[in-house]
């Protein structure tokens, strides 16, 4: 190849290059027109919100007993079972009264010796009267029948005393729930040897629950009778009354009891383990709703309205969820202008015409 067609080649491969660059080019990013939305807004401020403390609490049953025998016995007739409903006077269980039918029967004999023996000094209480009427006895002696008829007469009565003693033991072998409930636990089986003041079954009333909890001594001064605290199980609040205050605090926890009345329609069950709300003392807070926080790539944060009307997306750091929406506790200033709806169509940059202005 000689030198000119060398020269030609080179300069169409220079411009054939050329070209190909140019062509690469994309075009200039075309300006972005924020869009305008229209959304309603909140004017931020700061609240007067209580501070709470929270601590672990029970639910229990209002009314529960454990229930036992005042007899020595083989347990019979035993047929509720764990978590069924009886009714008031049901029968729960028996006790064989075999032993007691014994001491029945050991009184009755009693009584009728007794008795015999009270016959005999009442006819010599009579017989020496008359004697002593006509002074044929001397008085020591008439002392001495009037002494025995006094003492027949007292063995007798206890004799009696002791019947009903017996008789009534009988009215302890069978046992029925002294309240309508639910029985929470059998302790025995039918074929035990019961025996007195020993749990054979626990029984609770449902119908009616509480709550209990130990707080500090600081905590029970800041509490009062008929007061309402909240009560958290799973996310969920509910309003509970204060029953009783138990002044003395344990020697151990120094801490005091508190119970707390549940509301009839709450969903909690005996046994469920609760927080307790309790106030502390009062601070200013500022509160948005919680619609209005938002999270973009695990960033929590919130659309704030500028002197312009821009839309900007600020990191805020969400504290505690409140009725009123949830407590902002750094990221926001008093004053500033918050999106708080139609969020799902606001972009950074993009203009909001307030649909409607509130103050928090």
């Amino acid at each position: 190849m000689n030198t000119w067609k060398r020269t030609v080649l080179v300069a169409a491969l220079a411009f054939s290059t050329a070209n190909l660059a140019a062509c690469s080019k994309s075009p200039p990013d075309a300006l972005q027109v924020p869009s305008k939305i229209t959304a309603p807004v909140m004017q931020m401020g700061s609240q007067n919100m209580a501070a709470f403390a929270r601590v672990p609490g029970t639910v229990t049953a209002h009314q529960q007993v454990q229930l036992s025998s005042r007899l020595s016995g083989y347990i019979r007739a035993m047929s509720v079972r764990d978590g069924q409903a009886v009714k008031a006077g049901q029968l729960l269980f028996e006790v064989d009264p075999t032993e007691v039918l014994g001491q029945v029967q050991q009184a009755q004999a009693g009584l009728a010796e007794a008795e015999s023996a009270l016959t005999n000094a009442r006819s010599n209480y009579d017989r020496f009267k008359a004697l002593y009427a006509q002074q044929a006895i001397p008085e020591k002696q008439w002392d001495q029948v009037k002494s025995a008829y006094a003492m027949a007469q007292a063995r007798a009565a206890a004799a009696r005393g002791g019947i009903s003693t017996a008789q009534s033991q009988l009215r302890y072998a069978r046992v029925t729930a002294p309240f309508s409930g639910i029985i929470t636990r059998k302790f025995m089986q039918n074929g035990d040897l019961a025996s007195p003041g020993q749990p054979i079954l626990a029984l609770a009333d449902t119908s009616q629950l509480e709550v209990q909890c130990s707080v500090s001594g600081i905590l029970y001064r800041s509490l009062h009778i008929g007061q309402q605290v909240a009560v958290i199980s799973d996310g969920k609040s509910v309003s509970a009354t204060v029953l009783d205050l138990v002044g003395a605090a344990d020697a151990v926890t120094h801490t005091h009891l508190v119970k707390l009345g549940l509301p009839a329609d709450s969903t909690l069950q005996a046994g469920d383990y609760v927080s307790v709300e309790v106030p502390v003392t009062r601070r200013q807070v500022m509160v948005v709703p919680a619609s209005a926080l938002l999270d973009r790539a695990g960033i929590p944060g919130v659309f704030v309205v500028d002197a312009q009307g821009i839309a900007r997306y600020r990191m805020v750091r969400p504290g505690q969820s409140t009725p009123e929406g949830v407590e902002i506790l750094s990221g926001l200033s008093a004053g500033e202008t918050v999106v708080v709806g139609n969020l799902a169509a606001v972009n950074n940059g993009d203009h909001i015409e307030p649909a409607g202005v509130t103050h928090g």
